[in-house]
């Protein structure tokens, strides 16, 4: 499409045409009228939306004062009001003032599916952590599996579900639902490395929340470098290296000196470049030498 030619003036004598159009894109006809005050200030709303679709959406204008026989047509009922056509027929409807943001969420699942599916992925898992944050763990575990169930290719969830039960100290399970994707998708791989360092830990994991109880109290090397891998294996990183410098720090000689081998496997998990890894290596230095 040339610019702009996804936004256009419907008539009686085109209006056929446009419909046609609607068999390859989704086309929008929004009814107004300069009497309509309502109308004018969502008109450009409008514009932003459609030119950001990149010939995505088609952006039919009808002039209701002018175009009486359309608006009859469509059974105009209210202004602004806007008809959405997807292969011919009509797919949603919406009359009254709109904000930006309400256009946009109600066009996205015609017109951008995969980029509402993302956001609606988003926002769920943003639910979860905040249930999970709240003590809610089991409802949100829960949750999760039940998505998984459904649709196990979302790798983005499955990602929080294996975080989750690492900081449960769960790490048969957290495995378990790893190795049901063989595949080599990017949410996932950061896990893979994660578990080679669970891997060290002998017999069953503990909870993050029981390790970081007894290690406030009184920190023994066991539950500092079992803390250690743990938070990192969960992502968390900071944590996890900070149980590993005072490891380092207080327990030096502990199963020969396996706090040091632990910090660098763990800064082998992190991004590369990430100032992370820098300021924990500039303390690890200064306890070594």
């Amino acid at each position: 499409m040339q610019p702009n030619s996804y936004i256009i003036d419907a008539t009686e004598q085109n209006i056929q045409q446009v419909l046609e159009q609607s068999r390859q894109i989704p086309v929008l006809i929004s009814f107004w009228s300069s009497r309509s005050q309502p109308s004018m200030e969502m008109a450009p709303a409008l514009e932003r939306i459609v030119n950001e679709y990149q010939g995505k959406l088609v952006l039919a204008k009808v002039n209701v004062d002018e175009q009486q026989m359309l608006a009859s047509q469509f059974g105009l009922q209210a202004l602004p009001s806007l008809k959405l056509v997807f292969q011919g027929q009509l797919v949603n409807e919406l009359d009254g003032a709109q904000t930006e943001q309400s256009l946009r969420q109600w066009l996205a699942p015609i017109v951008d599916p995969e980029a509402a599916e993302a956001q609606q992925e988003e926002g769920f898992i943003e639910q979860v952590r905040m249930a999970i944050e709240a003590g809610h763990g089991d409802q949100a575990e829960a949750a999760l599996r039940q998505t998984l169930q459904q649709t196990p290719d979302k790798h983005a969830i499955r990602a929080l579900l294996v975080e989750y039960l690492l900081g449960q100290g769960q790490l048969d399970a957290a495995q378990s639902v790893l190795a049901e994707v063989t595949e080599d998708a990017e949410p996932l791989r950061p896990f893979r490395a994660r578990f080679a360092l669970l891997e060290k830990l002998e017999g069953a994991g503990q909870s993050l929340k029981d390790l970081e109880t007894r290690i406030a109290a009184s920190p023994t090397a066991e539950d500092l470098y079992a803390h250690g891998l743990q938070a990192a294996a969960a992502g968390q990183f900071k944590a996890g290296l900070e149980s590993l410098l005072v490891l380092l720090r207080d327990h030096r000689d502990y199963k020969d000196g396996v706090a040091r081998s632990a910090l660098l496997e763990v800064f082998e998990c992190l991004p590369k470049g990430d100032p992370l890894a820098s300021e924990y290596r500039r303390k690890m230095f200064n306890y070594l030498y």
